[in-house]
């Protein structure tokens, strides 16, 4: 038992030290890249940046001085999609969506959205008020409320109910937010242009072209091609190598 004590605090230490280091060496390439960003090095400040997102650490700062830099070395595709990237996790960070609409200003392609469908505006007004953290937390706490308000004695246990279905109500708008983040993903366009075609073959009929920096939606692959649909609705296939995706 007491060598088990010893193997279970062993492994623990191990592992808050293994935690350490990858933050000591995410920090270390973070003031690296700054140095060689205020230096205008903007090619070692990327490598810098990189190599703290290697170490699995995310920060609005990290994202957005990437994205910088590779905006100042003239990677306006990098750019955007290292903002985009960041606005995964920072959602709703001014910073970030200020100069990812700078960068996107720079594209050749201009295309006029579509209205947002009816559940897009749902969930962006559930997010607008919590995200989906924050809704998982209310719904826990509720949760936890009815199985307290369940087994109480007193009044208390009127509320038992009125929890439920406020904890089960946060819970599936949970799930809907989860479920619609699942469905936004996206790729930006890294060619300086390419030709969207009406089937996945070389052969295919030209239906538009599209030029690097462009957001598009991936819809279906198949083989080396990748259907995509952009903001007005038009849809084709394009080489899937010729996009990357925001999510990974």
């Amino acid at each position: 038992m007491r060598n088990l004590i010893l193997l279970i605090n062993l492994t623990l230490g191990l592992m808050s030290y293994g935690q350490e280091v990858y933050i000591d060496k995410g920090l270390q390439a973070f003031e690296t890249g700054n140095k060689a960003y205020l230096e205008e090095d903007y090619a070692s400040a990327i490598r810098a940046y990189q190599e703290v997102l290697a170490e699995g650490l995310h920060s609005k700062e990290v994202y957005l001085n990437l994205g910088n830099a590779y905006y100042k070395n003239g990677q306006t595709a990098s750019s955007i999609l290292y903002y985009e990237k960041g606005l995964v996790y920072f959602k709703k960070d001014t910073d970030l969506i200020n100069n990812l609409r700078f960068a996107e200003n720079q594209r050749i392609d201009r295309i006029e959205p579509l209205p947002d469908s009816l559940l897009k505006r749902v969930y962006e007004f559930l997010i607008g008020l919590m995200n989906s953290e924050a809704w998982a937390a209310t719904s826990f706490i509720f949760a936890l409320l009815f199985a307290i308000t369940r087994v109480a004695k007193s009044r208390l246990g009127k509320l038992a109910i009125p929890n439920l279905i406020i904890g089960v109500f946060t819970f599936l708008i949970l799930l809907f937010i989860k479920s619609s983040e699942q469905r936004e993903n996206y790729a930006i366009v890294f060619e300086p242009a390419i030709t969207v075609l009406s089937d996945p073959k070389i052969d295919a009929s030209v239906i538009f072209e599209l030029h690097e920096g462009t957001k598009v939606k991936p819809i279906e692959s198949f083989e080396s091609f990748q259907k995509i649909e952009i903001a007005n609705g038009q849809s084709g296939w394009i080489p899937t190598s010729s996009i990357r995706f925001i999510k990974e």
